[in-house]
């Protein structure tokens, strides 16, 4: 099935920009050196600085789950606006590539999760033009980055979790999910729902140490009998005590 797709030229100022077309004459994507003006045929938004990454140390994304949700209720309400009925509606980011990259994997997944479209088909208004290329990923350790994650890895992803129904945004509880996924609310968030939860590796004894809340063992028990968790599988080196209750 061949998925429509064409580039459009944009005008805003003194710019003209090749931009990506989701929607056909409805949704777009364009990157843009300054902040355009509003027109009466074309609506701009961007999430720039409403949807910020924090990083631990060189990583800058890609943007967490409750981010994307929020992303793709701001786009649904905008597309069902009545004021906005008619006009093209643009989500432009800036040139800075650490942004447009998470800018970028958010209208992507946005098309998978609500535009049925296969990693391939979402990516393919950024082939063969101008917006091809982005900053990979990398991890949040220190040191050299060992293996890159490209704005494609995320997007295969993100459909891979929705056919598999890992992630559904009809019953995903968005606060839940940034109460937990919080640091100092245990760091932790379901990979596989009610089947596999990763967290933050606990320590001897909670404390905050370099400006980040370190949590002991206990902290933890309390929500591993309500949901369930019975196996704790270590992937780093040994923090806490044989003794300590896990």
């Amino acid at each position: 099935k061949q998925w429509y797709q064409r580039r459009v030229a944009i005008t805003a100022g003194r710019e003209i920009i090749d931009a990506q077309e989701f929607i056909k004459d409805r949704l777009y994507f364009a990157t843009f050196r300054s902040k355009p003006r509003q027109k009466q045929s074309m609506y701009f938004f961007t999430i720039d600085e409403e949807f910020v990454y924090q990083p631990f140390y060189a990583d800058f994304g890609p943007l967490n789950l409750a981010m994307l949700y929020r992303y793709c209720v701001k786009v649904n309400k905008k597309l069902k606006s009545p004021t906005l009925r008619g006009r093209k509606l643009i989500h432009y980011t800036s040139y800075d590539a650490r942004k447009r990259a998470n800018a970028a994997c958010l209208i992507c997944c946005y098309a998978v999760i609500y535009l049925n479209k296969t990693p391939e088909e979402a990516f393919a208004p950024f082939r063969n033009g101008k917006g091809h290329q982005f900053y990979a990923f990398r991890d949040a350790s220190y040191g050299a980055c060992t293996y890159k994650l490209t704005v494609q890895h995320v997007i295969a992803g993100c459909y891979k979790a929705f056919k598999s129904k890992f992630l559904d945004f009809t019953t995903f509880d968005v606060d839940e999910y940034e109460h937990y996924e919080s640091v100092e609310n245990g760091d932790f968030n379901w990979v596989v729902p009610n089947k596999f939860l990763a967290f933050s590796g606990p320590h001897n004894k909670s404390k905050i140490e370099n400006g980040y809340m370190l949590h002991a063992p206990e902290a933890y028990i309390p929500y591993f009998k309500e949901h369930n968790v019975t196996t704790v599988i270590r992937l780093k080196k040994k923090k806490v005590p044989t003794a300590t209750p896990r």
